[in-house]
């Protein structure tokens, strides 16, 4: 399995602006959600919250490669434990 992309220098705004405009549609939703109908789910929250951290990870200059690649592997977890605890609220 290749790790470059994870490791790597952040890529910029053209490899933000998918990411950031994601966050924004789903804290969008969320907000659609619960102001108007009071049943915004919190793993939107966290969605939303995951890709604005992938966003701003690419965002960063070229030479805070570590911190980009704390905050990727940070979000991939933060959405790793949704999957699960989704699975789990299924099974049980």
């Amino acid at each position: 399995m290749e790790l470059k992309p994870l490791f790597s220098e952040p890529n910029g705004w053209e490899a933000a602006r998918i990411s950031l405009g994601s966050s924004l549609a789903f804290f969008s939703i969320y907000a659609y959600f619960e102001l108007l109908h009071a049943s915004g789910t919190v793993a939107t929250l966290v969605l939303g919250t995951a890709t604005g951290m992938s966003g701003i990870a690419e965002l960063l200059p070229t030479d805070h490669r570590y911190v980009a690649s704390a905050l990727r592997v940070t979000a991939l977890g933060i959405l790793v434990i949704l999957v699960v605890l989704s699975l789990w609220r299924l099974v049980s």
